[in-house]
C-alpha cells in the first residue's frame, strides 16, 4: 500500500485541528518523494521551497564551518517536519539538511501552505505553539552546550533520547547516533564523549552495553546535570 499523505499530515502539531476536508485540498498539493542516503535535501542560504515532512527514514540538519567540521543541530525521523521557521518568515534556510539514510518524505510547496496558515485559524494557533517549543530548546541547547560540562551534555541529551516520542524515559533504547555524531552536536570530541559515557556508568546513572542505553533512575542523572 502507497502512503496516504491525508494521514501523514494529520499526525503533525500543525495540521491535527484541521478539518479533513482542508487536509484533502492541501493532500493534493503535496507529493512524496523517495530521497537515497546522502542526498541533500537544502543548504544553508538556499532559498526556502517549502515544508519537509519524515515519512520513513532519518533526515540531518546542521551547519558546518569553512573546514567541513560539522555542528548537528536535529536529526528528524518519522513523521516530523523540516524548516518550519522559514516557511513562515520567507528568509533562506539557516542549516544543511541531509537524508542519512534512505528515506521517504512528503513535500508541501510553501506558496500552498501560506494559504492554509492564512485561512485556517488553528493553523495559525500550531504555528505559534511550534515557534514557541522551538525557541525553548534553543534556549536548552545553548544552555547545555555553553555551561555545562561533557558528562552532563551527554547526560541531557541521553534524556532527551530516552523520553523521545514520549517514552519513558527509564526504558531501555538504542543510541540513534554514533560517539562521533554526539561529539558533533555537543560541540566536543568522540574521545570526551566515550570519557563521560563512563563517567556516567561508573556514577551509576546509566546501564549501558555497546548502543543499549537503560537510565534507571532519569530524575537523578537529571539532577546530576543540572547540578540540583
Amino acid at each position: 500500500m502507497g502512503t496516504d499523505p491525508v494521514a501523514v499530515l494529520e499526525r503533525l502539531p500543525l495540521f491535527r485541528e484541521v478539518e479533513e476536508a482542508a487536509l484533502v485540498r492541501i493532500a493534493g498539493q503535496c507529493r512524496l518523494e523517495k530521497a537515497p542516503a546522502r542526498r541533500m535535501l537544502f543548504r544553508r542560504g538556499d532559498p526556502c521551497r517549502g515544508l519537509w515532512i519524515v515519512v520513513r527514514g532519518r533526515v540531518r540538519v546542521y551547519r558546518a564551518n569553512s573546514a567541513g567540521k560539522e555542528q548537528i543541530l536535529h536529526e528528524q525521523g518519522p513523521g516530523q517536519p523540516l524548516a518550519e521557521v522559514p516557511l513562515f518568515d520567507g528568509q533562506p534556510y539557516p542549516a544543511h539538511a541531509r537524508v542519512e539514510e534512505d528515506s521517504e518524505l512528503l513535500f508541501l510547496p510553501r506558496d500552498a501552505f501560506v494559504r492554509l496558515y492564512r485561512s485556517e485559524p488553528s493553523v495559525a494557533d500550531a504555528v505559534i505553539r511550534e515557534l514557541g517549543s522551538r525557541l525553548r530548546r534553543a534556549v536548552r541547547t545553548i544552555e547545555k552546550i555553553s555551561l555545562r560540562d561533557v558528562p552532563s551534555r551527554v547526560g541531557l541529551t541521553l534524556l532527551e533520547l530516552a523520553g523521545a516520542g514520549g517514552r519513558d524515559p527509564s526504558q531501555p533504547f538504542l543510541l540513534p547516533r554514533t560517539q562521533t555524531e554526539l561529539a558533533e552536536s555537543l560541540a566536543t570530541t568522540r574521545e570526551s564523549v566515550a570519557r563521560a559515557l563512563r563517567t556516567l556508568k561508573d556514577e551509576g546513572l546509566i546501564h549501558q552495553e555497546g548502543p543499549r542505553v537503560r537510565i534507571p533512575d532519569p530524575g537523578a542523572l537529571e539532577s546530576r546535570c543540572w547540578g540540583m
